[in-house]
């Protein structure tokens, strides 16, 4: 039965992730084109804040309901009642501090409307992932698929348009506006998992607190990890150069959202209910990882050689300056996703206590590597703290993920790493030297780069990519995890 909800779930979730990214690609293509830079850099300061309210509230509820199996009517109502106190609180505080972060940010005169307006839909945002946990815990992902489809269609339409219509950075807002309010409809309405309700068990609050200790500081730490760069750029810099780090981190994280998202959305409750079971937890954490570290590779090794074309052709020259800044984030582009579906198995299992750690030695680095690369280079040197980061972090979390399950990493990472090298290489050397239209050198880079890294590939690991092409078929789903 397990078997067949995860191949269900991954099919509906990967097809999903492939009609949003899309979707999701196309608007930030026509919003590149239409708005300007600090139009980006305003709203990605703006969500900063937010996030950050976000998650000083938090004590990783939403995962601590996924990781308990026996949750009954009176802890789901406390569940509620804790999460919807919580936002209150730190969304009613963030809003009484408007006026103060207009006051700091006296040269971006929108700051305080965009906030306020972001406020109110990341409130109801928060309630949609209340009924989404739960749809996630229920492995009813064809649910959650159609959820995910309709808001992209939904903010692929409002958001271009409005750009198009002269909105400047309002187009964002409804962008972030349109697609969680379709969001909430769904969610609440015909997909609705839970009725809800208000309860404040004292045994259950004590739980929540113990496991979300640990969790909340992750949570956080992590948080600052993935946004003090934003916060750093956009207040020492100012909105153009956030405006311009915020594109290229946004087309970093496509690998992690081709096959990434919806695979960790599949495998973090499956991981929940194989915690006791360590082979089939160590299979199902291979066979992910492997999957997520190949595709990563492909697609952010052909991005990064192609970017220059696609500045100058498709979102306009405008963005010349992320180039490079882009490129130098080759390395956070293949590790994110990975150390994602790391963090995720960490959570689902119950060891919040080993991403803390990892996390605090990343915060150490990353916050003075941030201050220091931003006024060596720029928003290039923010890239390259970015990089050291994760480097750090898949380093500091190798031991606690040996623990938990078994693998070999020259088996997981060693070949595609090196194919990455060789092609991302060889397509930078014809970049550089090879003569021609830009049309040839384009065609050159990008059938050397396939060619060398699949090439590679297929000669040094046979075995183990038809191994994979059957697990997406879900041949191997089927014997790998009813085997004991």
């Amino acid at each position: 039965m397990l078997t067949n909800q995860a191949l269900r779930g991954s099919v509906y979730t990967v097809g999903a992730s492939l009609v949003t990214l899309t979707l999701g690609f196309l608007r930030s293509v026509l919003l590149a084109r239409l708005l300007l830079p600090e139009h980006f850099g305003l709203v990605t300061l703006a969500l900063f804040y937010i996030g950050l309210a976000a998650q000083l509230r938090g004590l990783g509820l939403d995962m601590a309901l996924i990781h308990r199996q026996d949750a009954d009517e009176s802890f789901r109502r406390t569940y509620f009642s804790l999460r919807l106190g919580l936002d209150l609180l730190a969304f009613g505080g963030l809003l009484a501090l408007t006026p103060l972060l207009q006051r700091v940010y006296s040269q971006m005169p929108d700051l305080s409307a965009v906030l306020v307006v972001l406020i109110f839909t990341t409130f109801l945002a928060n309630l949609s992932q209340v009924q989404e946990t739960l749809i996630r815990k229920n492995l009813a992902f064809s649910q959650l698929a159609a959820t995910d489809i309709a808001a992209s269609v939904t903010m692929t339409f409002v958001a271009p348009f409005l750009a198009w219509r002269g909105w400047g950075v309002w187009a964002l807002v409804a962008e972030q506006l349109s697609g969680i309010g379709v969001r909430f409809l769904l969610t609440w309405g015909p997909f609705r998992q839970w009725k809800p309700g208000l309860s404040w068990d004292r045994q259950t609050i004590r739980w929540f607190w113990e496991y979300g200790k640990p969790t909340w500081v992750a949570s956080n730490l992590g948080y600052l990890l993935d946004r003090f760069d934003d916060f750093w750029i956009g207040t020492a810099l100012g909105k153009v150069p956030l405006g311009l780090y915020s594109r290229a981190y946004e087309f970093a994280h496509y690998p992690r959202r081709v096959l990434a998202n919806p695979l960790v959305t599949v495998f973090t409750p499956i991981f929940a209910r194989l915690q006791d079971d360590r082979l089939r937890l160590s299979q199902a954490f291979f066979r992910s990882a492997y999957i997520i570290l190949r595709s990563g590779f492909l697609v952010a090794g052909a991005f990064g050689l192609v970017m220059p074309e696609f500045i100058h052709y498709v979102i306009g020259d405008q963005w010349q300056p992320m180039l490079w800044t882009f490129r130098l984030m080759l390395i956070y582009t293949v590790l994110d996703p990975f150390l994602m579906l790391v963090s995720n198995l960490m959570l689902a299992i119950g060891r919040p206590r080993d991403l803390q750690n990892a996390n605090i030695a990343q915060g150490l680095f990353f916050i003075p590597a941030v201050v220091l690369g931003a006024w060596l280079w720029g928003i290039n040197g923010v890239a390259l703290a970015a990089d050291g980061m994760l480097l750090l972090g898949a380093l500091w979390l190798y031991r606690p993920l040996r623990q938990t399950v078994d693998f070999s990493a020259a088996r997981l990472m060693g070949w595609s790493v090196l194919a990455l090298v060789i092609a991302w290489g060889g397509g930078f050397l014809v970049e550089a030297f090879a003569q021609g239209t830009t049309a040839e050198i384009l065609t050159m880079k990008v059938i050397l780069f396939g060619f060398v890294f699949s090439g590679f590939l297929v000669t040094a690991e046979r075995n183990d990519l038809a191994a994979g092409v059957q697990e997406l078929t879900g041949v191997i789903w089927e014997r790998g995890l009813k085997e004991t």
